[in-house]
């Protein structure tokens, strides 16, 4: 997508909006350690919605690039992620997974990337910050609630570049 996002105001309204069910999923996740794959398959037309908004909000943008632009975001997170979970057996859930490939399709490869380091380091940080009060191990980790998080700090430091 070309263009500023803080200046082109409907994609960031749109990733604003898409805040919405992530928070939902972050905190069903934090709740239940799941991520359901009917609200999963639910959130899917939002994420789509992404295709004719693109074309539309940015000039210069044809439908096969938007959809190229889609396509590589969703990979992307599909493949990454589901290449840590085979490598550590298991070691992030499918539900994680698919979410992360849907989240792709909105922001994109790059978005998505500096969403995930985002994330991860907010879960060190706050997986350190545990082990350093509590002294235990950190069990499973919902990951939905850093990926919340992590959204909303590149969405912050967005507004601020």
């Amino acid at each position: 997508m070309t263009g500023t996002r803080t200046v082109n105001k409907p994609l960031f309204l749109y990733q604003t909006l898409t805040m919405l069910p992530l928070a939902g999923f972050a905190f069903y996740d934090h709740r239940h350690h799941r991520v359901r794959n009917a609200a999963l398959l639910a959130f899917l037309p939002w994420c789509l919605l992404s295709l004719p908004l693109a074309v539309y909000a940015c000039p210069g943008t044809t439908l096969p690039g938007a959809v190229l632009h889609c396509a590589m975001g969703f990979l992307s997170g599909f493949l990454l992620l589901l290449s840590v979970s085979l490598a550590t057996n298991g070691g992030i859930g499918g539900g994680d997974i698919k979410l992360v490939a849907l989240l792709g399709i909105p922001f994109g490869a790059s978005w998505l990337m500096a969403i995930l380091v985002l994330s991860c380091l907010l879960v060190l940080l706050h997986m350190g910050i545990r082990k350093a009060c509590k002294r235990e191990a950190a069990g499973d980790i919902p990951f939905a609630p850093y990926l919340f998080f992590g959204c909303l700090a590149a969405m912050l430091l967005q507004m601020l570049l």
